[in-house]
């Protein structure tokens, strides 16, 4: 049976305390590692920019707006994007709740 659930990504998430970070300067990646239960994510500089904004007091519009003004990018897209990597980390429950 395939049961729908729904994951809710905070208004200004917050990472949790208990995460290494080791980079992966030949990929151009960031590897996220739960101190507790071993849950391990890899994330491109974007998504690892986005992730280290998630301070508790940044919203996904904040994050967007910084992004896009630093990179050059569109805004509207840009928020798309950082919705999406949100909502994946989310589901790895890397917020605190």
């Amino acid at each position: 049976m395939n049961e729908a659930f729904e994951i809710t990504v905070p208004n200004m998430p917050k990472r949790i305390d208990k995460l290494i970070c080791e980079e992966l300067e030949e990929q151009g990646a960031y590897v996220y590692i739960h101190e507790d239960d071993g849950t391990t994510i890899t994330l491109n500089p974007t998504a690892s920019a986005v992730f280290d904004m998630c301070d508790g007091q940044t919203t996904a519009e904040d994050m967007a707006k910084l992004l896009s003004e630093t990179l050059g990018v569109d805004y509207t897209n840009t928020l798309r994007d950082v919705h999406d990597i949100l909502t994946e980390l989310s589901g790895f429950g890397f917020f605190q709740t």
